[in-house]
């Protein structure tokens, strides 16, 4: 009996002792386990809107051109400029890959293009999004994140934005989530050492609460303050070392997102210069080109120019003037082929210009334009000097007489050449060139 009694008073005076100490750990637990699961939400709600705001940005380097939808007798084709964005998983899977997070493009309120399978392993096209959502986002033309959104029996954490046409309507949605489940999982993961430590612990519990919740809160804002740069075009940022070697899953959210980045940064690489597509990122850009052209018969014209005597521009003037005619010269292209195309710098003083779903009186016609508006605009270098300019385009349309993407800048760069035979400032088109051959 009295070893039961010392049992029994050993326990009474640690519940005496410690029981307030354990309820302001649980406390304290509690209300930060409550603020690391907002922080986490809010996190959750910004990086999705950040990637959401990066994918938006990828398509509109890779498909310049507005969204709009094409019609035949079998199908509705959703466009973004001449690409045909249905059934195109080629992008959005390797996001997917990278940051496990689920991607659909909307035609409406119909998916056209969705990483979500069903539990056949089907994508789930031709599925329409909730009531709801299309309450709120396309009927409203508004962005909106859900904390809960059921899709094919499954909940998600989920931002919607619309897409608009050139219009300005909404003509469809992008949508972008993760799983409930991982998310929960993730903070569950996260506060149950807290938990631990408050029972263990007892004494240090709010020290080693607060100080955990602080770093992940830390680490968490590290991450959206380097995914927010990606999103604004920043590809070459790097990500504290601090988040890259924490081994968890933060940690692998850091690492995912070094490895999207450098797959953003593989696929939209700009000339350092001019600010113009350099020349590995317009051929892959070309080659997109030439295959919906050899898919589905789309028409496009691809033009070959250079500035002319812009040796003697650096001869006279120095290089520091010549890089200053560059880059004027690459501002009015860029201008100039909003809505029409792309402009590549294909190395020197040479550009190559894209004209999708153009033949080739229309693309000289505009060509012309730009000739004529350059010859009459001198570019001004250090105030005092103005450098008259002007440039020769060869230009040459898709067609059976070329057989590759190569042989068309062979062709265009064989106007060019005739061009500078013929006195410069020109654009030699197809029809022309033959006569002169």
């Amino acid at each position: 009996m009295k070893k039961l009694k010392v049992t029994k008073l050993h326990g009474t005076f640690l519940a005496m002792n410690l029981l307030p100490i354990i309820l302001m750990g649980l406390v304290i637990t509690i209300f930060s386990a409550n603020r690391f699961a907002a922080s986490m939400y809010h996190e959750v709600q910004g990086g999705l809107k950040d990637l959401c705001n990066t994918i938006q940005v990828t398509i509109d380097e890779l498909y310049p051109g507005a969204y709009h939808v094409e019609e035949t007798e079998d199908a509705i084709y959703f466009m973004k400029g001449g690409h045909v964005l249905n059934g195109d998983y080629e992008l959005i899977d390797s996001v997917k890959k990278v940051t496990n997070v689920d991607i659909t493009l909307f035609y409406q309120d119909i998916r056209v293009a969705t990483t979500l399978e069903n539990h056949k392993g089907e994508r789930v096209v031709g599925t329409q999004v909730s009531p709801v959502v299309k309450r709120d986002v396309l009927d409203k033309a508004d962005d909106m994140f859900y904390s809960s959104v059921m899709v094919e029996d499954e909940r998600y954490f989920a931002y919607y934005a619309p897409l608009f046409a050139e219009d300005g309507s909404c003509i469809g949605m992008i949508f972008v989530a993760q799983p409930s489940a991982n998310v929960e999982k993730l903070i569950r993961n996260s506060i149950m050492p807290m938990v631990v430590i408050a029972i263990l612990v007892m004494i240090l519990v709010a020290f080693v609460t607060i100080h955990y919740t602080t770093g992940l809160v830390d680490t968490i804002k590290k991450i959206e303050t380097y995914m927010a740069n990606i999103a604004k075009g920043h590809l070459h940022d790097a990500l504290d070392y601090e988040v890259l070697k924490r081994d968890d899953e933060l940690g692998e959210m850091g690492r995912n997102a070094v490895r999207m980045q450098k797959s953003l940064r593989e696929l939209v690489e700009e000339d350092t210069l001019t600010g113009l597509n350099n020349r590995r990122c317009g051929e892959k850009k070309l080659h997109q080109t030439y295959e919906d052209y050899a898919k589905r018969g789309i028409s496009y014209c691809v033009a070959l120019g250079d500035i002319d005597f812009f040796k003697r521009v650096n001869d006279t003037y120095g290089h520091d003037c010549g890089d200053v005619v560059l880059t004027e010269i690459a501002k009015r292209l860029k201008y100039f082929m909003r809505g029409k195309g792309y402009a590549v710098r294909w190395g020197g003083e040479e550009f190559l210009l894209v004209f999708p779903e153009f033949h080739i009186d229309e693309a000289e016609e505009v060509m012309n334009e730009f000739i004529h508006e350059l010859d009459a605009h001198s570019v001004s270098y250090k105030e005092e000097t103005e450098v008259h300019i002007t440039m020769t385009f060869g230009i040459v349309e898709a067609g059976e007489q070329f057989a590759n993407i190569d042989s068309m800048v062979s062709g265009a760069d064989r106007r060019l050449y005739i061009g500078k035979q013929n006195g410069r400032n020109q654009i030699v088109a197809e029809e022309q060139s033959e006569q002169d051959l």
